[in-house]
């Protein structure tokens, strides 16, 4: 065994640095990621990214030097808080929403934003800014209504140019819920009940005076 080390010991020392390497530059993409090579600070390189030709798989890098950064293809969730937003009508709504996105330039997310992460934290205070413009030209009711899909489809609009920005594309928005606070939905209740009384009222008036005619 000593002989065999002596004889072959350069060619050993040279496989284990192959290993070493290897191992420190080799990586693999799946297919549902996509991967920047950023190096010194600055990207290089994509791999696998939307709308190319399938990269997937065993790739290598330049060790230490170069860093790997990875990025969902698929859908990403934003999720917003309750934000209390004024309606056209001057009622207090809380609003919960959520937007799907999808990174479609990660050279510019990385540049931009970094990390997915940062994408969210752009995008979450623009997503509660255009939410609130769009349903503050709204009443109440019609969030209840087909309107409040025109309205979101113009907030997905008004998100998806500037997620543009970040390397982003803004899908889909979504509320999850419109609640009215405790009180001013007692009141809004107490409105709505009083419509449908006055309404019957009309209703019957309009019933007896029809009556009254046929007999006469």
């Amino acid at each position: 065994m000593g002989q065999l080390w002596n004889e072959h010991r350069l060619a050993f020392i040279a496989l284990l640095i192959a290993l070493v390497t290897f191992s420190l530059s080799a990586f693999v993409v799946p297919e549902e990621e996509q991967v920047v090579i950023v190096r010194t600070g600055e990207p290089i390189g994509t791999i696998n990214t939307p709308g190319g030709n399938t990269n997937a798989g065993l790739k290598l890098r330049v060790p230490i030097i170069d860093k790997v950064v990875r990025i969902e293809k698929r859908l990403l969730d934003l999720e917003m808080n309750d934000e209390e937003v004024l309606s056209n009508d001057q009622q207090r709504l809380l609003v919960n929403a959520y937007a799907r996105f999808r990174i479609t330039d990660p050279v510019r997310m990385v540049e931009r934003a970094g990390t997915t992460e940062g994408v969210r934290v752009a995008l979450e205070p623009i997503l509660n800014s255009v939410l609130r413009q769009e349903l503050g030209r709204r009443t109440f009711q019609a969030m209840l209504t087909a309107e409040r899909g025109s309205a979101l489809a113009n907030v997905r609009t008004n998100l998806d140019r500037q997620a543009r920005q970040y390397g982003a594309e803004v899908v889909d928005v979504q509320i999850k819920r419109t609640d009215l606070p405790d009180a001013p939905l007692q009141s809004a209740f107490r409105r709505m009940e009083s419509d449908r009384e006055r309404e019957a009222r009309t209703i019957r008036a309009q019933g007896g005076r029809d009556a009254r005619i046929i007999r006469a």
